[in-house]
């Protein structure tokens, strides 16, 4: 715990600040009801971990952990009633550089990233209420990058629905192999448009499985697909390896003539009768034509596997495409502070990430002439303990400091 506070546990909270303590709890009937949440519909993971710990261990609030690339030298109290703690020593001069809290301090420094605990209480648990009170915590925190190059992000201490349990993928030498057979195809390409545009749709596949805000990991995954296709049907020139992948082999001047046609049909068919409709019908049906082309390539590229398409294109859930959810995304009216929606984003990211990847390679072993990644691989899931609920605290041996409880997060 950082040694500069003083303050014991203040009245609600489950912990002192800067403490992660284990969930300690023997009654039935309050493990079974602190449960009963987890199957509640329309709570988000966020609203769900509240209730957990308040019917579990009485908890008056939420308890949350905030990491920001902001250096508080004190606790303060945000506007809400929303308080933040840093977890980590203001002063390390003179300290003791042998001592844990002065080395991860330093490590934070080093990475920017610091921690804090942060303690938003509720008096009221109708759900309403409970739902106003986190947004505010979004809110808040994102006011601070107004003023500067200022970043948080903050999830609950205590999540028994997490959302995105860390895996790591067995990597084998025959898997090696199968990595370096394709470095040396893309070496070969002498066409520095056609590596360029290759390598930009990789990148954006790669930052997407980084990032861990979910809008930025579905719109970067959908750009790698978008990227390459309209690279290949827009700008490979005749000698380039993707010229044969074109689901259309119109030139430049022959596309824009097809669309001022379609643009002149339109307006002459609509105009007079009907000038909004006849202005909408133009854009959608002869401008907006990037939707369409996109299509109609991905249609020609994965042939009679239809299933990539059917989910960027046809398939809704919760009344959107994965393409009009790109939409919604990149046009700013997501509400990107509305746990609801990133939730049903992140939902999402998988399926946007997997069509990505699946586009990519199908794209490469048309040019290739041959299947790639053919070797099975396996993967590994990392069981977080830390929502386990134990009888009696002695039961725990690990650490509770949340400067050490959260260290490894200080390295992403």
């Amino acid at each position: 715990m950082n040694s500069d506070i003083t303050i014991e546990i203040p009245p609600g909270k489950y912990n002192r600040y800067c403490e992660q303590r284990p969930l300690v709890c023997s009654d039935k009937k309050k493990i079974y009801r602190a449960q009963a949440n987890l199957s509640k519909k329309g709570l988000t993971s966020s609203e769900m971990a509240t209730l957990y710990l308040h019917d579990l261990v009485g908890c008056d609030g939420l308890e949350f952990v905030a990491f920001g690339n902001i250096r508080l030298s004190e606790p303060v109290v945000l506007p809400g009633n929303i308080n933040l703690v840093p977890c980590f020593l203001s002063d390390i001069d003179g300290k003791n550089i042998g001592d844990e809290l002065v080395q991860l301090t330093e490590m934070m420094r080093k990475r920017s990233r610091f921690i804090y605990d942060g303690w938003l209480p509720i008096s009221d648990w109708r759900i309403d209420n409970v739902r106003k009170a986190i947004r505010r915590i979004d809110q808040a925190l994102s006011i601070f990058s107004l003023q500067e190059e200022v970043s948080f992000s903050w999830k609950p201490k205590y999540n028994p629905v997490e959302m995105s349990p860390s895996s790591y993928i067995h990597f084998k030498h025959q898997h090696i192999q199968e990595v370096e057979e394709l470095i040396h195809f893309t070496e070969s390409l002498t066409n520095e448009d056609d590596s360029k545009a290759l390598f930009r749709s990789i990148a954006w596949l790669s930052q997407s499985i980084r990032l861990t805000e979910p809008a930025a990991r579905f719109l970067f995954s959908i750009l790698a697909i978008e990227s390459l296709a309209d690279y290949i049907e827009k700008s490979a020139k005749d000698d380039s390896i993707f010229a044969q992948l074109k689901s259309s082999h119109l030139t430049k001047t022959e596309r824009k003539a097809r669309r001022e046609e379609c643009i002149e049909t339109t307006l002459d068919k609509h105009l007079k009768a009907d000038p909004r409709k006849a202005i909408d019908l133009a854009y959608s049906n002869c401008i907006k034509g990037i939707t369409q082309r996109l299509k109609t390539h991905l249609e020609t590229m994965f042939g009679n596997e239809s299933e990539p398409v059917d989910l960027l294109f046809n398939t809704k859930v919760e009344e959107k495409t994965l393409y009009e959810l790109r939409h919604t995304i990149a046009h700013g009216t997501a509400d990107a502070l509305s746990e609801t929606q990133r939730e049903i984003i992140y939902a999402r990211v998988w399926d946007a990430e997997r069509i990505a990847r699946l586009y990519i390679l199908k794209v490469l072993e048309r040019v290739v002439g041959k299947p790639l990644f053919v070797q099975q691989m396996t993967a590994s899931m990392n069981i977080h303990l830390d929502n386990v609920i134990i009888t009696n605290e002695k039961m725990y041996k690990g650490p509770i400091d949340m400067a050490s409880v959260y260290y490894s997060e200080i390295l992403e």
